[in-house]
Parts: C-alpha cells; structure tokens; sequence
C-alpha cells in the first residue's frame, strides 16, 4: 500500500522536524529555501506540481513576535509576506481542501474584554486592534485557508526536549536560569503549553481520519512564573530565585500595549471529541520532558 504523500513547509523548524521525525507512515517532499520559496508563486507552483502531494502541512512562519513588531502595518514587509501572502500561494497552486495551517492563539486579542481561553469555535476579530503584528498576519492566513475549505491547528508556546537550531517556551528561561540571568517571569499572565509530540500526533489523526476544520493542541493554563519555578523544582534546581514581576506593569513600558495577551489559551474540548484524543497537563509535559531528557543545561 502507497504511503500518503504529504508536503511539508517549514520542515526544519522546531515543530515541523519534530512532526517529520515521528510520522513515519507517510511520504514526505521537504523542499527548503532557496529552492522552494513560500512567498514566491512560481516557487511554490513548481514544488507542488513536481511533488503533486495529497496533504500540505504549513508549519512554515514568521514567528518572532518582537521583531514582527517593527514591522507593524507593513503589507511589504517579510512577516505579512510570510505568514499571509506565502499561505495564499499555497492555496492558489493546491486545489485541493486537504491543506492544514499551523496557526496560534495570537489570532485572539487575549485581553479583558474578550479573553481566552478560546474554543475551537470562537470567532477571531475582523479588525487588527488589539493584536500584535504576528497575531494578525496569522489571523489573515487563517481567513485565506478556511475560505479555501483547509483546516486550521491552533498551537501555543510548542516545546520540546531537544532542538540544537533554537530555544523554546520552556528551555530558553531554563538555559538562562542555569546561567543566572533568568528575567523576572510574568505572575499573573495566563499561558497554556503544546507538546510537540502531542501536536503532531494531531496532525496525523487529522489526516489519518481525513478530518476537516479547526482543531485545538495545548496544555491547561499556567502562569510563565508557575511553569518556570515548576520546571527548574522538578530538575533540582532552586525556584525561590526567580523573580516574579505583573504583566499589567510591564505592558506600561511597551509602544504596543498589546505585545502580550494576557489571558490567552486554547481549549481543546471539541478537538479531543473530534479526534478521539486527550492533551496532557502543563505539569505531565514538563515530566514527560525530563524523561526525554530536557535540562538546565
């Protein structure tokens, strides 16, 4: 029996080499950059018409929401170009609906007014106000895939035990406790955590299951204080010196006063229904982690 034939985007990333290195059932087009360019439509025609795949996965993005920032309100800019105009050339050259977006909780405001954690089927904003520059770019590639009929996978401040190329959610504060310059952590931001291993086993009930429509990967919700001081307890380290400072207070000092949602999150209710599927714990991850070996160093 032929494998199915899935081509991945952003492939070497923190969560897409995950997803190729634990999905072992399917064939996989890996194309990187310069040969394959989301942002360039004749690029992106070439690779799918050469590949012809039966799934895209687009864990392809530009994710560094502080630089992003600088690019506020710049359609020109490479984060719009990415994350929007790069998801539309997927659409345009795949005729297809079975295309899943890696996408995220920025696409909601996480404040006061309307504040998370958000369902599966609450409706993100029309309007840019109240999001970073990422959360919106992330919230139009959304409109781009569900008006195509593709899916949509929400994820949070995904981690994982290893990943040489770049720091997560949970080993960039542990690196800088173990060197003692770890920063005061927000107590009283709400966060949730997503288990690479469980985002990808996600993924491969989607298409195992031929699915459809906007799925849901996190923990329960935390505090970066809770999450870090719990960590660094469980590896022997000594969480009573890390410092603890109020989001509030910070966002005074910030241009945008929208740089951190503060009551985000992501409920799972419906996808675990939908998929059969049951997430784990901010505190079963962090000790399923360990067990994989993660560190303070």
């Amino acid at each position: 029996m032929s494998k199915i034939k899935i081509l991945v985007t952003g492939a070497s990333g923190l969560v897409g080499s995950r997803f190729v290195e634990l999905a072992k059932n399917y064939q996989f087009c890996t194309p990187e950059f310069p040969k394959f360019d989301i942002t360039d439509e004749k690029s992106v025609k070439n690779i799918i018409s050469e590949f012809n795949p039966e799934w895209i996965i687009n864990f392809a993005a530009f994710t560094d929401v502080n630089a992003a920032e600088s690019q506020m309100g710049d359609e020109n800019g490479s984060v719009w170009k990415i994350n929007v105009e790069g998801t539309n050339n997927l659409v345009k050259a795949f005729p297809s609906k079975k295309i899943i977006q890696i996408s995220t909780d920025m696409v909601f405001p996480g404040n006061e007014a309307t504040p998370g954690p958000y369902a599966e089927n609450d409706k993100t904003p029309d309007v840019k106000d109240y999001l970073t520059w990422y959360g919106w770019t992330k919230n139009r590639a959304e409109k781009i895939i569900l008006n195509h009929g593709g899916s949509i996978l929400r994820i949070i401040y995904p981690v994982r035990a290893h990943y040489d190329t770049k720091l997560d959610y949970l080993r960039g504060p542990l690196k800088k406790f173990s060197e003692g310059t770890i920063y005061p952590l927000f107590n009283d931001q709400q966060v949730c955590i997503a288990f690479i291993d469980q985002i990808a086993e996600t993924i491969q009930r989607i298409i195992d299951t031929d699915n459809s429509g906007i799925f849901h990967c996190s923990s329960d919700t935390t505090t970066p204080y809770e999450l870090i001081s719990y960590a660094v307890d469980k590896l022997g380290g000594d969480a009573s010196t890390i410092k603890q400072i109020s989001v509030y207070e910070f966002l005074k000092t910030q241009t945008n006063k929208n740089r951190y949602p503060v009551w985000g999150g992501l409920k799972t209710v419906k996808t675990e229904e939908k998929l059969d599927l049951h997430y784990y714990t901010w505190q079963t991850i962090v000790e399923i982690l360990i067990a994989q070996g993660l560190s303070l160093n």
